[in-house]
Protein backbone atom coordinates (compact mmCIF):
# COMPACT_ATOMS: atom_id res chain seq x y z
CA UNK A 1 0.00 0.00 0.00
CA UNK A 2 1.50 3.42 -0.99
CA UNK A 3 1.86 5.85 1.58
CA UNK A 4 -0.68 8.11 0.01
CA UNK A 5 -3.36 6.08 0.11
CA UNK A 6 -2.32 4.80 3.65
CA UNK A 7 -2.90 8.60 4.42
CA UNK A 8 -6.09 8.85 2.54
CA UNK A 9 -8.06 5.69 4.27
CA UNK A 10 -6.49 7.16 7.85
CA UNK A 11 -8.05 10.50 7.58
CA UNK A 12 -11.53 9.00 6.35
CA UNK A 13 -11.54 6.92 9.74
CA UNK A 14 -10.06 9.45 11.48
CA UNK A 15 -11.22 12.85 10.71
CA UNK A 16 -9.72 16.36 11.82
CA UNK A 17 -12.98 18.29 11.42
CA UNK A 18 -14.67 15.88 13.64
CA UNK A 19 -12.56 16.84 16.78
CA UNK A 20 -14.89 18.03 19.25
CA UNK A 21 -14.33 19.21 22.77
CA UNK A 22 -14.47 17.15 25.57
CA UNK A 23 -17.58 17.09 27.64
CA UNK A 24 -17.51 18.29 31.63
CA UNK A 25 -16.15 15.77 33.84
CA UNK A 26 -14.93 12.97 31.20
CA UNK A 27 -11.53 14.05 30.95
CA UNK A 28 -10.72 10.80 33.76
CA UNK A 29 -12.48 8.63 31.59
CA UNK A 30 -10.78 9.61 28.47
CA UNK A 31 -7.73 9.19 30.07
CA UNK A 32 -8.90 5.98 31.30
CA UNK A 33 -10.23 4.72 27.27
CA UNK A 34 -6.53 5.76 26.06
CA UNK A 35 -4.90 3.42 28.47
CA UNK A 36 -7.31 0.55 27.72
CA UNK A 37 -6.87 1.17 24.24
CA UNK A 38 -2.85 1.08 24.11
CA UNK A 39 -3.21 -2.35 26.50
CA UNK A 40 -5.88 -3.51 23.81
CA UNK A 41 -3.78 -2.87 20.82
CA UNK A 42 -0.65 -4.44 22.17
CA UNK A 43 -3.15 -7.62 22.96
CA UNK A 44 -4.82 -7.87 20.60
CA UNK A 45 -2.86 -6.11 17.40
CA UNK A 46 -6.76 -5.11 16.61
CA UNK A 47 -10.04 -5.31 17.91
CA UNK A 48 -13.93 -4.16 17.32
CA UNK A 49 -15.00 -0.95 19.02
CA UNK A 50 -18.15 -2.51 20.30
CA UNK A 51 -15.90 -4.98 22.09
CA UNK A 52 -13.28 -3.23 23.56
CA UNK A 53 -16.80 -0.68 24.85
CA UNK A 54 -17.36 -4.37 26.17
CA UNK A 55 -14.55 -4.94 28.28
CA UNK A 56 -14.30 -0.92 29.04
CA UNK A 57 -17.42 -0.90 30.90
CA UNK A 58 -17.26 -4.71 32.63
CA UNK A 59 -13.83 -3.51 34.14
CA UNK A 60 -15.03 -0.10 35.20
CA UNK A 61 -17.62 1.86 37.84
CA UNK A 62 -17.44 4.83 34.79
CA UNK A 63 -19.56 3.47 31.98
CA UNK A 64 -19.29 4.83 27.85
CA UNK A 65 -20.33 3.52 24.50
CA UNK A 66 -18.99 3.48 21.03
CA UNK A 67 -20.09 7.39 19.85
CA UNK A 68 -18.85 8.45 22.75
CA UNK A 69 -15.35 6.40 22.72
CA UNK A 70 -15.05 7.40 19.08
CA UNK A 71 -15.00 11.10 20.52
CA UNK A 72 -13.60 11.45 23.36
CA UNK A 73 -10.45 9.18 21.74
CA UNK A 74 -9.96 10.84 18.39
CA UNK A 75 -7.91 14.31 19.53
CA UNK A 76 -5.44 11.16 20.92
CA UNK A 77 -5.28 9.63 17.83
CA UNK A 78 -4.46 12.39 16.13
CA UNK A 79 -1.90 13.84 18.20
CA UNK A 80 0.32 10.20 18.93
CA UNK A 81 -1.32 7.93 16.68
CA UNK A 82 -0.18 4.89 19.08
CA UNK A 83 -3.60 3.49 17.46
CA UNK A 84 -6.27 4.74 15.11
CA UNK A 85 -9.81 3.76 14.13
CA UNK A 86 -10.17 1.71 10.87
CA UNK A 87 -13.66 0.25 9.60
CA UNK A 88 -15.13 0.06 13.14
CA UNK A 89 -11.73 -1.09 14.52
CA UNK A 90 -9.18 -0.13 17.14
CA UNK A 91 -5.91 -0.85 15.22
CA UNK A 92 -2.47 -0.93 16.40
CA UNK A 93 -0.05 1.79 15.11
CA UNK A 94 1.62 -0.78 12.61
CA UNK A 95 -1.34 -0.69 10.58
CA UNK A 96 -1.08 2.50 10.13
CA UNK A 97 1.15 2.73 6.90
CA UNK A 98 -0.19 -0.11 6.12
CA UNK A 99 -3.76 -1.15 6.19
CA UNK A 100 -4.12 -4.40 4.37
CA UNK A 101 -2.25 -5.89 7.70
CA UNK A 102 -5.49 -4.75 9.82
CA UNK A 103 -7.74 -6.12 7.10
CA UNK A 104 -5.52 -9.54 7.56
CA UNK A 105 -5.10 -9.60 11.16
CA UNK A 106 -9.05 -9.17 11.12
CA UNK A 107 -9.13 -12.35 8.75
CA UNK A 108 -7.46 -14.27 10.84
CA UNK A 109 -8.61 -13.83 14.11
CA UNK A 110 -12.05 -14.44 12.77
CA UNK A 111 -14.70 -15.78 15.22
CA UNK A 112 -12.07 -17.36 17.77
CA UNK A 113 -12.80 -17.18 21.39
CA UNK A 114 -10.57 -13.36 22.87
CA UNK A 115 -8.19 -13.84 25.74
CA UNK A 116 -9.81 -11.12 28.21
CA UNK A 117 -7.56 -10.72 31.53
CA UNK A 118 -8.74 -9.25 34.71
CA UNK A 119 -9.01 -5.40 35.15
CA UNK A 120 -5.28 -5.63 36.60
CA UNK A 121 -3.42 -7.36 34.27
CA UNK A 122 -5.00 -5.89 31.45
CA UNK A 123 -3.77 -2.75 31.86
CA UNK A 124 -0.30 -4.70 32.11
CA UNK A 125 -0.34 -4.37 28.35
CA UNK A 126 0.08 -0.92 28.14
CA UNK A 127 3.16 -1.25 28.45
CA UNK A 128 4.27 -2.29 24.60
CA UNK A 129 6.89 -5.02 26.04
CA UNK A 130 4.80 -6.63 28.80
CA UNK A 131 4.93 -10.41 28.78
CA UNK A 132 3.21 -12.62 31.50
CA UNK A 133 5.21 -14.99 33.60
CA UNK A 134 5.26 -18.07 31.60
CA UNK A 135 6.10 -16.14 28.38
CA UNK A 136 8.93 -14.56 29.63
CA UNK A 137 10.32 -17.43 31.28
CA UNK A 138 10.18 -19.44 27.91
CA UNK A 139 11.76 -16.10 25.75
CA UNK A 140 14.25 -15.86 28.51
CA UNK A 141 15.84 -19.55 28.09
CA UNK A 142 15.97 -18.39 24.43
CA UNK A 143 18.02 -15.37 25.10
CA UNK A 144 20.31 -17.85 27.03
CA UNK A 145 20.90 -19.68 24.25
CA UNK A 146 22.30 -17.14 22.31
CA UNK A 147 24.25 -15.43 24.27
CA UNK A 148 25.69 -18.30 25.38
CA UNK A 149 26.00 -20.22 21.65
CA UNK A 150 27.01 -16.85 20.04
CA UNK A 151 28.37 -15.58 22.72
CA UNK A 152 31.00 -13.57 20.07
CA UNK A 153 28.35 -12.32 17.98
CA UNK A 154 27.60 -8.44 18.14
CA UNK A 155 24.55 -8.89 16.11
CA UNK A 156 22.94 -11.35 18.85
CA UNK A 157 20.63 -8.68 20.39
CA UNK A 158 19.63 -7.69 17.27
CA UNK A 159 18.41 -11.08 16.14
CA UNK A 160 16.38 -11.79 19.51
CA UNK A 161 14.54 -8.40 19.13
CA UNK A 162 13.71 -9.34 15.66
CA UNK A 163 13.12 -12.88 16.63
CA UNK A 164 10.81 -11.93 19.39
CA UNK A 165 8.59 -9.19 17.19
CA UNK A 166 8.40 -11.06 14.27
CA UNK A 167 6.98 -14.08 16.16
CA UNK A 168 3.31 -11.90 16.76
CA UNK A 169 3.32 -12.96 13.09
CA UNK A 170 2.92 -16.20 10.94
CA UNK A 171 6.71 -17.06 10.90
CA UNK A 172 8.34 -20.16 8.80
CA UNK A 173 11.31 -21.58 9.84
CA UNK A 174 12.56 -20.79 6.30
CA UNK A 175 12.03 -17.36 6.91
CA UNK A 176 13.73 -18.35 10.55
CA UNK A 177 16.78 -19.69 9.10
CA UNK A 178 17.10 -16.72 6.54
CA UNK A 179 17.00 -14.35 9.35
CA UNK A 180 20.07 -16.21 11.03
CA UNK A 181 21.80 -16.13 8.25
CA UNK A 182 21.16 -12.00 7.89
CA UNK A 183 22.63 -11.82 11.44
CA UNK A 184 25.70 -13.62 10.21
CA UNK A 185 25.18 -16.58 12.86
CA UNK A 186 25.06 -20.52 12.42
CA UNK A 187 24.73 -23.96 14.38
CA UNK A 188 27.97 -25.44 15.33
CA UNK A 189 26.47 -29.09 15.03
CA UNK A 190 22.81 -30.32 14.58
CA UNK A 191 22.27 -30.85 18.48
CA UNK A 192 22.21 -27.12 18.60
CA UNK A 193 20.27 -26.56 16.24
CA UNK A 194 17.43 -29.07 17.48
CA UNK A 195 18.16 -27.24 20.85
CA UNK A 196 17.63 -23.91 19.43
CA UNK A 197 14.23 -24.80 17.31
CA UNK A 198 13.10 -27.41 20.40
CA UNK A 199 13.19 -24.12 22.26
CA UNK A 200 11.69 -21.38 19.96
CA UNK A 201 8.65 -23.95 19.68
CA UNK A 202 7.96 -23.93 23.09
CA UNK A 203 8.69 -19.95 23.32
CA UNK A 204 6.30 -19.60 20.46
CA UNK A 205 3.37 -22.28 21.75
CA UNK A 206 3.15 -20.04 24.74
CA UNK A 207 3.37 -16.18 23.16
CA UNK A 208 -0.06 -14.50 23.50
CA UNK A 209 -0.78 -13.72 19.48
CA UNK A 210 -2.64 -11.27 17.93
CA UNK A 211 -4.49 -13.69 15.37
CA UNK A 212 -5.43 -15.63 18.41
CA UNK A 213 -6.94 -12.57 19.85
CA UNK A 214 -4.74 -12.73 22.94
CA UNK A 215 -4.31 -16.39 23.40
CA UNK A 216 -1.17 -18.21 23.06
CA UNK A 217 -1.60 -21.11 20.90
CA UNK A 218 -1.51 -23.84 23.90
CA UNK A 219 -3.75 -21.85 25.75
CA UNK A 220 -6.10 -21.27 22.80
CA UNK A 221 -5.90 -24.82 22.54
CA UNK A 222 -7.08 -25.12 25.69
CA UNK A 223 -9.70 -23.06 25.54
CA UNK A 224 -11.16 -25.41 22.32
CA UNK A 225 -10.63 -28.16 24.53
CA UNK A 226 -13.28 -26.69 26.93
CA UNK A 227 -15.46 -25.60 24.57
CA UNK A 228 -15.49 -28.51 22.56
CA UNK A 229 -13.75 -31.60 25.29
CA UNK A 230 -15.39 -34.29 22.51
CA UNK A 231 -14.45 -32.97 18.83
CA UNK A 232 -11.23 -30.59 19.90
CA UNK A 233 -10.97 -27.50 17.83
CA UNK A 234 -13.84 -25.41 16.04
CA UNK A 235 -12.13 -22.48 14.31
CA UNK A 236 -14.04 -23.89 10.67
CA UNK A 237 -11.54 -22.54 7.98
CA UNK A 238 -12.74 -19.30 6.27
CA UNK A 239 -13.17 -19.53 2.82
CA UNK A 240 -12.19 -16.04 1.85
CA UNK A 241 -9.03 -15.64 0.36
CA UNK A 242 -6.74 -13.06 1.22
CA UNK A 243 -4.82 -11.21 -1.27
CA UNK A 244 -0.99 -11.92 -1.46
CA UNK A 245 1.13 -9.86 -3.54
CA UNK A 246 2.95 -11.91 -6.37
CA UNK A 247 6.35 -10.89 -4.99
CA UNK A 248 5.27 -11.69 -1.21
CA UNK A 249 6.38 -14.64 0.50
CA UNK A 250 4.29 -17.74 -0.53
CA UNK A 251 2.16 -18.51 3.33
CA UNK A 252 2.89 -22.04 2.56
CA UNK A 253 6.53 -21.51 4.50
CA UNK A 254 8.16 -22.83 1.20
CA UNK A 255 10.57 -19.51 1.28
CA UNK A 256 9.73 -18.84 -2.37
CA UNK A 257 8.00 -16.05 -3.70
CA UNK A 258 4.36 -16.48 -3.98
CA UNK A 259 3.91 -16.06 -7.37
CA UNK A 260 6.82 -18.96 -8.03
CA UNK A 261 4.74 -21.31 -5.66
CA UNK A 262 1.38 -21.24 -4.78
CA UNK A 263 -0.02 -19.53 -6.96
CA UNK A 264 1.31 -21.33 -10.10
CA UNK A 265 -1.13 -24.18 -8.70
CA UNK A 266 -3.77 -22.11 -8.00
CA UNK A 267 -3.79 -20.24 -11.72
CA UNK A 268 -3.70 -24.14 -12.99
CA UNK A 269 -6.56 -24.83 -11.33
CA UNK A 270 -5.99 -28.68 -11.28
CA UNK A 271 -5.47 -29.16 -7.66
CA UNK A 272 -9.29 -29.07 -7.34
CA UNK A 273 -12.14 -30.47 -9.10
CA UNK A 274 -13.43 -28.91 -12.17
CA UNK A 275 -16.62 -26.39 -12.17
CA UNK A 276 -19.23 -29.20 -13.33
CA UNK A 277 -17.47 -31.55 -10.64
CA UNK A 278 -18.20 -28.62 -8.16
CA UNK A 279 -21.57 -27.83 -8.93
CA UNK A 280 -22.19 -31.44 -8.37
CA UNK A 281 -20.43 -32.23 -5.18
CA UNK A 282 -21.91 -29.45 -3.48
CA UNK A 283 -25.77 -30.27 -4.83
CA UNK A 284 -24.81 -33.87 -3.67
CA UNK A 285 -23.77 -32.60 -0.01
CA UNK A 286 -26.44 -29.71 0.39
CA UNK A 287 -29.08 -32.23 -0.74
CA UNK A 288 -28.04 -34.82 2.02
CA UNK A 289 -27.32 -31.54 4.80
CA UNK A 290 -30.87 -30.37 3.84
CA UNK A 291 -32.74 -33.80 4.23
CA UNK A 292 -30.96 -34.75 8.06
CA UNK A 293 -31.48 -31.15 8.59
CA UNK A 294 -34.86 -31.83 7.91
CA UNK A 295 -35.72 -35.11 9.53
CA UNK A 296 -33.26 -33.89 13.09
CA UNK A 297 -34.55 -29.99 13.00
CA UNK A 298 -30.98 -29.21 13.59
CA UNK A 299 -31.09 -25.39 12.67
CA UNK A 300 -33.61 -23.26 12.20
CA UNK A 301 -32.92 -23.22 7.96
CA UNK A 302 -33.99 -24.78 4.71
CA UNK A 303 -31.11 -26.18 3.11
CA UNK A 304 -31.49 -26.38 -0.29
CA UNK A 305 -29.38 -28.71 -2.72
CA UNK A 306 -28.19 -25.69 -4.65
CA UNK A 307 -24.32 -24.00 -4.84
CA UNK A 308 -23.95 -21.54 -4.06
CA UNK A 309 -26.01 -21.75 -0.54
CA UNK A 310 -27.81 -19.21 1.79
CA UNK A 311 -26.78 -21.21 4.51
CA UNK A 312 -23.25 -20.37 6.48
CA UNK A 313 -20.37 -22.89 7.32
CA UNK A 314 -21.05 -23.22 10.88
CA UNK A 315 -24.53 -23.75 10.33
CA UNK A 316 -24.07 -26.55 7.73
CA UNK A 317 -21.38 -27.90 10.66
CA UNK A 318 -23.99 -28.25 12.71
CA UNK A 319 -25.68 -30.50 10.86
CA UNK A 320 -22.36 -32.26 9.34
CA UNK A 321 -21.69 -33.81 12.68
CA UNK A 322 -25.20 -35.32 13.13
CA UNK A 323 -24.40 -37.11 9.80
CA UNK A 324 -20.85 -38.58 10.43
CA UNK A 325 -21.86 -39.77 14.10
CA UNK A 326 -23.95 -41.83 12.16
CA UNK A 327 -23.28 -42.41 8.60
CA UNK A 328 -26.05 -44.97 7.94
CA UNK A 329 -28.02 -41.91 7.51
CA UNK A 330 -27.39 -41.78 3.65
CA UNK A 331 -29.09 -44.98 3.51
CA UNK A 332 -32.27 -43.50 4.83
CA UNK A 333 -31.96 -40.52 2.27
CA UNK A 334 -31.03 -43.18 -0.76
CA UNK A 335 -34.53 -44.89 0.17
CA UNK A 336 -36.45 -41.81 0.27
CA UNK A 337 -35.02 -39.19 -2.83
CA UNK A 338 -34.86 -39.98 -6.11
CA UNK A 339 -31.84 -39.03 -7.55
CA UNK A 340 -29.58 -39.58 -10.68
CA UNK A 341 -27.51 -42.73 -10.56
CA UNK A 342 -24.51 -40.73 -10.54
CA UNK A 343 -25.63 -39.11 -7.17
CA UNK A 344 -26.43 -42.62 -5.58
CA UNK A 345 -22.70 -43.98 -6.61
CA UNK A 346 -21.21 -40.90 -5.32
CA UNK A 347 -23.84 -41.38 -1.86
CA UNK A 348 -23.04 -44.78 -1.42
CA UNK A 349 -19.39 -44.24 -1.46
CA UNK A 350 -19.38 -41.45 0.90
CA UNK A 351 -21.40 -44.05 3.56
CA UNK A 352 -18.92 -46.84 2.76
CA UNK A 353 -15.23 -45.41 2.79
CA UNK A 354 -15.41 -41.85 4.07
CA UNK A 355 -12.10 -41.11 6.47
CA UNK A 356 -12.81 -39.34 9.64
CA UNK A 357 -9.80 -38.48 11.75
CA UNK A 358 -7.06 -35.95 12.34
CA UNK A 359 -4.74 -35.28 9.17
CA UNK A 360 -1.03 -33.55 8.93
CA UNK A 361 -1.44 -31.43 5.63
CA UNK A 362 2.20 -31.81 5.02
CA UNK A 363 2.79 -30.83 1.12
CA UNK A 364 1.38 -28.89 -2.11
CA UNK A 365 1.73 -30.64 -5.50
CA UNK A 366 0.06 -29.33 -8.73
CA UNK A 367 -2.27 -31.70 -8.73
CA UNK A 368 -3.22 -32.22 -5.10
CA UNK A 369 -2.33 -31.25 -2.08
CA UNK A 370 -0.48 -34.06 0.09
CA UNK A 371 -1.88 -35.03 3.85
CA UNK A 372 -0.60 -38.07 6.24
CA UNK A 373 -3.07 -39.95 8.01
CA UNK A 374 -3.07 -43.87 9.40
CA UNK A 375 -4.52 -46.00 7.51
CA UNK A 376 -6.96 -49.09 8.76
CA UNK A 377 -4.08 -50.59 10.06
CA UNK A 378 -2.81 -47.33 12.00
CA UNK A 379 0.01 -47.43 9.84
CA UNK A 380 0.71 -43.76 8.25
CA UNK A 381 0.07 -43.16 4.86
CA UNK A 382 -0.21 -40.29 2.43
CA UNK A 383 -3.27 -39.22 0.41
CA UNK A 384 -3.61 -37.07 -2.74
CA UNK A 385 -6.09 -34.74 -1.17
CA UNK A 386 -7.95 -32.21 -3.93
CA UNK A 387 -9.68 -28.89 -3.24
CA UNK A 388 -13.41 -28.29 -4.00
CA UNK A 389 -13.96 -24.93 -5.94
CA UNK A 390 -10.39 -24.42 -4.85
CA UNK A 391 -6.88 -25.81 -4.28
CA UNK A 392 -6.35 -26.37 -0.73
CA UNK A 393 -3.13 -24.38 -0.82
CA UNK A 394 -5.76 -21.47 -1.90
CA UNK A 395 -7.53 -22.18 0.89
CA UNK A 396 -5.56 -22.25 3.45
CA UNK A 397 -2.91 -20.07 2.88
CA UNK A 398 -1.10 -20.99 6.24
CA UNK A 399 2.55 -22.08 6.69
CA UNK A 400 2.40 -26.17 6.11
CA UNK A 401 2.78 -28.62 7.87
CA UNK A 402 -1.28 -28.03 9.34
CA UNK A 403 -2.72 -30.06 12.08
CA UNK A 404 -6.73 -30.39 10.87
CA UNK A 405 -9.77 -32.56 11.50
CA UNK A 406 -12.03 -32.83 8.48
CA UNK A 407 -13.76 -36.03 6.64
CA UNK A 408 -11.87 -37.46 3.58
CA UNK A 409 -14.18 -38.69 0.82
CA UNK A 410 -14.07 -40.41 -2.14
CA UNK A 411 -15.21 -38.53 -5.45
CA UNK A 412 -15.48 -40.53 -8.36
CA UNK A 413 -11.83 -41.90 -8.97
CA UNK A 414 -10.57 -38.72 -6.32
CA UNK A 415 -10.33 -37.52 -2.64
CA UNK A 416 -11.97 -34.24 -1.66
CA UNK A 417 -13.01 -33.48 1.89
CA UNK A 418 -16.42 -32.68 2.81
CA UNK A 419 -15.71 -28.87 2.44
CA UNK A 420 -15.50 -28.28 5.87
CA UNK A 421 -12.35 -28.50 7.98
CA UNK A 422 -10.93 -27.64 11.50
CA UNK A 423 -7.58 -25.97 12.23
CA UNK A 424 -5.88 -26.95 14.98
CA UNK A 425 -3.82 -24.46 16.66
CA UNK A 426 -0.91 -25.99 16.97
CA UNK A 427 3.08 -24.12 15.42
CA UNK A 428 5.25 -26.98 14.27
CA UNK A 429 9.21 -25.86 14.43
CA UNK A 430 12.12 -27.46 15.34
CA UNK A 431 12.14 -31.25 16.24
CA UNK A 432 8.18 -31.07 15.95
CA UNK A 433 8.06 -30.48 12.71
CA UNK A 434 11.05 -32.61 11.73
CA UNK A 435 9.85 -35.62 13.24
CA UNK A 436 6.87 -35.05 11.28
CA UNK A 437 8.78 -34.94 7.95
CA UNK A 438 9.93 -38.03 9.01
CA UNK A 439 6.59 -39.49 9.44
CA UNK A 440 6.35 -38.25 5.88
CA UNK A 441 9.57 -39.94 4.27
CA UNK A 442 8.52 -43.37 6.03
CA UNK A 443 5.37 -43.06 4.41
CA UNK A 444 6.28 -41.92 1.07
CA UNK A 445 7.95 -45.05 0.88
CA UNK A 446 4.37 -47.06 0.31
CA UNK A 447 3.15 -44.51 -2.48
CA UNK A 448 0.63 -41.82 -2.69
CA UNK A 449 -3.55 -43.08 -1.97
CA UNK A 450 -5.54 -41.54 -4.63
CA UNK A 451 -8.56 -43.22 -4.16
CA UNK A 452 -10.92 -43.94 -1.27
CA UNK A 453 -12.75 -47.05 -2.60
Amino acid sequence: MTEAKALKIFKKYNPEDAVKRCPNGRAIVRKQLDIYARAAVNLYGVIPIAEFVEIFNSQNSAQTDTDETVMLLLPLILKSKWYCFYKGYIVHYWAIDNFDRADYWILEQGDKPRYIPEKDEFLEYEYQYYECEKQRLNWKKILDFILEEWSDSDQKYGFYNILKETTKFSMGISEIEKLIDEYGLAFSNEKQAQQFFSLLAEARNNTKLWFNKGYSPAELREEFDRLRPKSGSRQIVVQKRIKIGANDPCPCGSGKKYKKCCRLTEQAQTAQLSQSECNLFYETWYGLMGYINKQKKIIDAVIKPVYPNSVGDDLIYKVREVLWANPNIISDYLDSAKLSEEKVRILKSWRDYHKKGSFFLAEYKPDYAIVIAADEQKEDRLYAVKGISRSLSDVMQRELPIQLETVLLPFKDKIIYDSLMNLMPVVFVGNAKKELMKIYENAHKHGIITKLD
